[in-house]
């Protein structure tokens, strides 16, 4: 059967022989390639259905004149993005993003041909969708797998199928036909002409099936259409009735109760089309919702019999404002209905807000087709970091209101968070716009540090996107209630224990419940490996006049975390990282206690701290738990409270953790730790405390940061509380960060007596050692040297045998972990059967910790934290990334994280004031006036954003060096810092480069 398609003649028919014109396939790409140009794409923000991201793509030249690309939407995006225009000639130029179509999967681009270099004159490839039919044999020509020029052929096989489906997550096209095809194309063909024998654009390459050769290929009507406004500098009108419509066959017709005969007098006749169109989804709130139900076909509209999509969206297109009749056949009889036709840029989101890292913007019905939901409320399209404090809110969720008050858009929801301070709490109703009804309430908070709000809005004419600074959540709150009760009576654990020991238990309990505080982390920017992490969990008060709360490293695995302590489920005040212990899987956390007692006393007399001071005078023997000692866990609740579990260790062994390459998480090794049995349950926390039957406190039960892959797992270690008590008397004395881990540079292996006696270690040794209880038969080789490209300040080798520390043995793993003495260390080793004395220098931890962060280029630079230089294998350095930022500058031009910085454009890189100095200078100082050109309206001739073209020299941890030349972009990817002082109560402070 034939296929009548919108814009079709019925005239058009195949040439004979004698008609075509002498041009052969392979003598046509010859001309094609001075047509067809490969794009470099990056889109700079989550924007929609598009992440941030970097790839390659193609276009066309549709106007040589005035310099107009044809591409795809998907390649463009609906956000803010960069694109660059490498013709055959190599040249590039950088492309201004001047449309995309709100629906359809095709956008236009504009370079300025005066910038072409050489008499390089583009030839534009004529759009002749007329000419397309089914069997055509056709080529596609554009950059597949970034491969520059390649050429796929093939034959049109269906031209009436729906608009392919690639998810629900996804950019999806509708309102349309596309054509089929049997094709290899994928990704890099995006925006590729589908060109015939003479070297006519029939179709735009849009898509591929995954799990199939199927290409899929978008009818060019609406592209002509499209084209000729651009061609104008304005902006085609776009009509909608907030309704999906689908092409159903005229069997399918039938099955939906229309009858041919029926049909046939009302114009419809099955053996003119292939079908007609039906009513698929209709938006709730719509023009379309009461008038038009699901499964409605129809007739006519404006008196046009059978329309198909290209003549239906003509004359919706052409009645913006005003009513659209529509013919329609529905339940079972012929109707009339009138519409209201919308403006279909009006919800299409041409505004965003982004505070914090989040990205909100109004929603569209792009995002609302798929789930038929009401186009209203704030989309989250990236939940950031720094902004959604104690929350669960993630991106894809929608803002219903904001303390109680509606948000139906943007606008609204600025108004709102115009008279929210730092610090102040924010009441936030969201749903899931892929499914309404699953509603949620979070109770968040803004952090203290949120960096400085944009509002972003497109200009209609270039497509530029200009920014404002957002002037909301700039004023600094007052310490408020609690977010979040979790104050509860402690639990106990059924088992069969005494009924005295449950007594000492509850009364333990009861003295340190007033102890517990509940710990809220969001990132402030992503840093040392870690992106955008949110953690909540528990924490113990170990110093109630400082301020000094202990808790898992799980919680600030970010060094910029955002923190905020709850204190008995009834007030929270913000607090500060005071110290990450290097060794060991605790931090320190820092709040001001004159701001709780002024904010309420009641509770600040209430608290109390852990006693720790039974282990003061306590010998190092009698302070470890040894297997089989009974005790009691006193474990914090991630729903708060406390539950006690009488427990007995059941094991000491050596801590060793792998480092993920790609997160550089905090790796633990030269840590002896215990197990418990049983141990607490599902319900624990971050963080627990062991005590003895004396209810003296001896140890931690804590969780173990693990990789952001792997964020939902819970493994737990018991550690001996000895081990970080130098930490905390420190923290007690000085506001400094403390300096009491000095380390051998290298990692450390326990050995058995066997082993230890096969090494070469004296009768001696083995018989003082084969006395000791087996809590100190401690014999310890060097299995790792952690300083492998600076030998001169390691002078151990793998395989010496360590027997002690000046004259006292290292009975324990951390008699040789942690010393606390400074400069050198005295060690009685064996090394190759003989014992000897060597003197080893030893290196202090402190000032390991990162207190500045610099952005820029898409890189966030900082100096090197102790994982990376562990995990190093070339010579330390001073500057070092280990996040990039997706669809940033540097995202396109290098694959893979984590290296240090040498060079930008020439100038050394020795520390991270030469960063920023070179940041400043090299700013682009166009920057305000054309970003006051776009939020004008003027019209650009060329594409080129402000920043310039620089080259950094990098050195990767494996020791390979690189070389990227990027540009910077500075419009889109401005240049900051975040920096702390030097005690342990400062706060991160923002700052524009």
């Amino acid at each position: 059967m034939d296929t009548t398609l919108p814009g079709d003649s019925a005239s058009v028919v195949a040439k004979t022989d004698e008609e075509k014109p002498d041009i052969r396939w392979d003598t046509l790409q010859d001309r094609l390639r001075l047509s067809v140009v490969s794009i470099s794409t990056s889109h700079c923000f989550y924007f929609g259905h598009a992440s941030a991201a970097s790839f390659n793509a193609t276009g066309f030249v549709v106007d040589a004149e005035q310099g107009i690309i044809l591409s795809n939407r998907h390649v463009m995006g609906p956000g803010p993005s960069f694109h660059k225009a490498t013709f055959f000639n190599n040249q590039e130029l950088f492309l201004q993003p001047t449309y995309y179509d709100p629906i359809h999967d095709f956008a236009f681009f504009r370079y300025d041909p005066a910038d072409l270099k050489n008499s390089f004159v583009p030839k534009e490839i004529k759009l002749a969708p007329e000419k397309a039919r089914s069997g055509m044999e056709f080529r596609i020509v554009g950059n597949n797998a970034n491969e520059k020029m390649s050429v796929h052929q093939g034959e049109l096989s269906q031209l009436d199928r729906n608009a392919p489906d690639y998810g629900a997550n996804t950019y999806v096209d509708f309102n349309t036909f596309y054509y089929q095809a049997s094709s290899t194309s994928h990704s890099g063909s995006s925006g590729s002409p589908v060109v015939d024998v003479e070297g006519d654009a029939v179709a735009l390459n849009a898509g591929s099936g995954c799990s199939s050769s199927s290409s899929f290929f978008l009818p060019l009507e609406r592209v002509v259409y499209a084209l000729d406004y651009v061609r104008r500098w304005e902006t085609p009108p776009r009509g909608t009735l907030q309704a999906v419509f689908k092409h159903i066959t005229h069997v399918q017709a039938a099955h939906l109760g229309l009858d041919p005969e029926a049909a046939a007098c009302e114009g419809v006749l099955a053996d003119a089309t292939t079908g007609v169109l039906s009513v698929d989804k209709v938006l709730p709130g719509g023009p379309a919702d009461g008038k038009l139900e699901v499964g409605d076909i129809v007739v006519g509209v404006e008196g046009r019999l059978n329309p198909a999509f290209t003549e239906l969206f003509e004359v919706i297109d052409s009645l913006i404002g005003c009513q659209v009749s529509l013919r329609v056949f529905s339940h079972g009889e012929f109707k009339t209905v009138t519409v209201d036709v919308m403006d279909l840029y009006d919800i299409t989101p041409s505004q965003f807000l982004c505070i914090g890292g989040a990205i909100l913007h109004n929603l569209s019905l792009q995002l609302c087709f798929y789930s038929s939901a009401r186009i209203t409320g704030v989309y989250i399209a990236w939940s950031g970091c720094g902004f959604f404090l104690n929350s669960d809110i993630g991106h894809r969720k929608v803002i219903q209101a904001v303390n109680g008050v509606s948000t139906p858009d943007l606008p609204t929801l600025m108004g709102v968070l115009q008279h929210v301070g730092r610090n102040d709490p924010i009441v936030i109703k969201v749903i899931d716009h892929r499914d309404p009804r699953d509603e949620a309430v979070f109770v968040t908070r803004v952090p203290p540090l949120c960096i400085p709000g944009q509002v972003f809005t497109r200009s209609k004419v270039t497509g530029f996107w200009s920014r404002e600074p957002f002037m909301g959540m700039s004023r600094l709150g007052d310490t408020v209630p609690a977010l979040v009760n979790g104050f509860e009576q402690p639990a106990i654990s059924e088992s069969a224990i005494s009924e005295a020991a449950v007594d000492a238990a509850v009364g333990l309990a009861q003295r340190i419940e007033y102890a517990v505080v509940s710990i809220s982390s969001n990132s402030a920017c992503p840093a040392s490996g870690q992106y955008n992490l949110t953690e909540t969990g528990n924490g113990f008060i170990v110093c109630k006049q400082r301020g000094i709360v202990l808790c898992s490293t799980r919680l600030v695995r970010n060094p910029t975390s955002i923190l905020s302590i709850t204190f008995l489920g009834l007030v929270s005040v913000s607090a500060t990282l005071a110290f990450v212990h290097p060794l060991y899987p605790v931090a320190f956390l820092k709040y001001n206690p004159a701001r709780l007692h002024t904010t309420d006393n009641d509770v600040d007399r209430q608290l109390v701290e852990l006693d720790l001071s039974s282990l003061g005078n306590a010998a190092a023997a009698n302070a470890r738990l040894v297997v089989g000692s009974r005790g009691t866990v006193l474990m914090g609740k991630t729903n708060g409270g406390l539950e006690v579990v009488p427990t007995s260790v059941s094991g000491r062994r050596q801590l060793s953790t792998n480092t993920c390459s790609a997160c550089l998480d905090q790796r633990f090794y030269n840590t002896e730790v215990f197990s418990l049995s049983p141990e607490p349950g599902s319900s624990a926390g971050d963080l627990g405390v062991v005590c003895d039957t004396t209810s003296h406190i001896r140890g931690l039960w804590v969780r173990l940061p693990c990789c952001y892959h792997d964020r939902t797992k819970k493994n737990y270690v018991g550690l001996d509380v000895l081990l970080f008590l130098p930490a905390l008397e420190s923290l007690r004395a000085s506001d400094v960060s403390p300096d009491v881990v000095r380390v051998l540079d290298v990692e450390f292996k326990r050995l058995t007596l066997e082993t230890a006696k096969v090494l070469g270690v004296g009768y001696s040794h083995i018989r003082e050692l084969a006395q000791a209880s087996p809590v100190q038969r401690g014999v310890f080789m060097v299995c790792n040297i952690l300083r492998k490209r600076q030998p001169e300040i390691v002078s151990l080798e793998v395989g010496d045998v360590v027997l002690k520390v000046g004259d006292k043995r290292a009975w324990h793993m951390d008699d040789l972990a942690c010393l606390r003495d400074s400069g050198n260390a005295v060690l009685t080793v064996v090394r190759n059967g003989k014992e000897i004395i060597l003197t080893v220098p030893t290196t202090s931890l402190a000032g390991k910790h990162t207190r500045r962060v610099i952005y820029w280029a898409g890189m966030f630079i900082q100096e090197p934290h102790l994982t990376a230089l562990e995990q190093a294998s070339c010579p330390w350095l001073n500057v070092f990334s280990s996040v990039l930022t997706a669809g940033s500058p540097i995202d396109r031009e290098l694959n893979g994280v984590n290296f240090f910085i040498t060079e930008i454009d020439g100038r050394p890189i020795v520390t991270l004031d030469d960063v920023a100095n070179v940041a400043r200078e090299i700013k682009s100082p166009d920057i305000e006036s054309f970003n006051s050109s776009v939020a004008s309206g003027q019209r650009l001739r060329g594409g080129k954003i402000p920043g310039r073209f620089v080259k950094v020299s990098l050195v990767k941890l494996t020791g390979e060096k690189k070389i990227v030349s990027l540009h910077t972009h500075d419009l889109y990817n401005p240049a900051w810092q975040i920096h702390r002082g030097p005690l342990i109560s400062d706060d991160w402070v923002w700052e524009k480069l």
